[in-house]
Order: structure tokens, then C-alpha cells, then sequence
């Protein structure tokens, strides 16, 4: 299990209540976002191999939603499975169950990027940092998950860069002050999402001062460019709703 844990997102304790239910069999959940689940590998579950879809029903201690998924990996106790298909409502009950209000918010340090301090937490978002002063904060797209919502700042006085990008190409970053292909969003967008940003970013537990100051500084960032946007955010809403 420590291969799987390296990269374990949700707090176990959050889990210890969750099972994947095949049928009438069950696996105990360790761990969980919009896109992947990690299960541990039961005896009735050795069958199921790549590139198989299962239908799956999830008990997220006491919600209830089915899912399809497929099998990614395994390793020793445990299997990963991407996430095929999520409709709407099984979407919104898992958003739910992984509020970062509701189950807390840590960050885990991703030690396999050296031009950068990175870190990963709920709902397959990430926070980026470099010496030079470039930030990244990113979030899975809830409507899109082949997207990725980015926040860019490439060094200290820079401009901030927000939009969306595959999340294929996302992925194969490695570096914090490149250029990004960040595709445009309608301010009604942007400010809902900055939104969603700070919310997210406000519950991560930092480890140490020097993350704490990176999170009260992409805050502050986020504050300014919500006022400065939100003349723009509330006129467009008006005319959307005059049309």
C-alpha cells in the first residue's frame, strides 16, 4: 500500500467509512477525486483487469452513486481506476461528500518536480512555486474533467493568466513560469471560478511558513482580481438575463 499512499489526496480518516460495491462485492475506498478512485485489491476483484469497465456503486458514508470505471493500475493491495463516467447527479453527490468545509484540506508535496515546490490536494487540485516568485493554482474543470482551471502568475510582478487548458497537456508540465496555452473565459466565468478558487485555497493546511505565505499571498492576488472584475462579472450576468 505505500506506492498508493504516496499520492493519497483524501484524508484515510475521511475513507474509513467508503466501499466500491461489484455486485455483492465490496473493497474498501482509498482514495478518491472526479477522475480516478483507488480501491484495495480484493480476492473477487483479481478478474478485472485493463481495459474492462465496471459498473461500480459507492457508499461515500452514507451517499450513494454509481459510476463507470476502468482499471489503470494495480500494485500490492491496492488497484487504481479511472473515472469513465460520472452523470450529473452522481457528480454533484461526490462534490458534495469532498468538500473541503466538510472532510478538511491538506496539501500533499509532489517530490518529483525539482524546478519547483508542488503540491496536491482536493478535487485534483494543485499549488505550484518557484524562487523566482511564479505561482500556479489549478483545479479540475467540474463541467469539463478533460480540463484543467488554471491561475498563473510567471514571476513577481507578472500578469495573472487565467483560463482553462487540456488536461492531457496540464499533465506534462514541469515547470511553474512557462508560458501557458490557457484558453479564454467569459468574466461571468473567471469570477465564479477565482471564486471557487479562493474557497478551495482558504481550506488548504499549509506545513510549513513558507507555504503558509505562498497561500496568504495567491489570496491576496485572488482578492485583488475578484474586485477588479466583478463591474465587468455583474454586467455581464444583467445583460444575460435582459437578452
Amino acid at each position: 500500500m505505500q506506492n498508493a499512499a504516496q499520492r493519497v489526496l483524501v484524508n484515510p480518516v475521511s475513507l474509513k467509512d467508503c466501499l466500491a460495491w461489484k455486485g455483492e462485492d465490496a473493497a474498501r475506498l482509498l482514495d478518491l477525486s472526479f477522475v480516478r478512485l483507488v480501491i484495495e485489491d480484493q480476492e473477487g476483484w483479481a478478474a478485472f483487469t485493463e481495459p474492462n469497465s465496471l459498473e461500480l456503486s459507492l457508499d461515500l458514508a452514507g451517499i450513494k452513486l454509481n459510476v463507470l470505471a476502468s482499471v489503470q493500475t494495480r500494485g500490492k493491495g491496492w488497484m487504481r481506476l479511472n473515472l469513465d463516467k460520472l452523470v450529473p447527479s452522481a457528480r454533484s453527490h461526490m462534490k458534495s461528500f469532498l468538500s473541503p468545509k466538510k472532510i478538511g484540506e491538506s496539501l500533499l508535496e509532489d517530490a518529483r518536480t525539482p524546478a519547483a515546490r508542488h503540491f496536491h490536494g482536493l478535487n485534483e487540485s494543485e499549488l505550484w512555486f518557484d524562487e523566482k516568485g511564479s505561482l500556479l493554482f489549478s483545479y479540475l474543470d467540474l463541467k469539463q474533467s478533460d480540463l484543467q482551471f488554471v491561475m498563473h502568475l510567471p514571476g513577481l510582478g507578472g500578469p495573472l493568466g487565467v483560463g482553462t487548458m487540456p488536461r492531457s497537456q496540464y499533465i506534462e508540465l514541469s515547470r511553474v513560469d512557462e508560458k501557458l496555452p490557457l484558453a479564454p473565459l467569459t468574466d461571468g466565468e473567471i469570477y465564479q471560478r477565482a471564486g471557487e478558487s479562493r474557497d478551495i485555497i482558504t481550506n488548504f493546511r499549509p506545513n510549513g511558513q513558507r507555504e503558509f505565505q505562498v497561500k496568504q499571498h495567491l489570496l491576496q492576488v485572488i482578492s485583488e482580481f475578484l474586485y477588479s472584475r466583478r463591474g465587468r462579472a455583474e454586467s455581464a450576468e444583467l445583460a444575460s438575463r435582459t437578452l
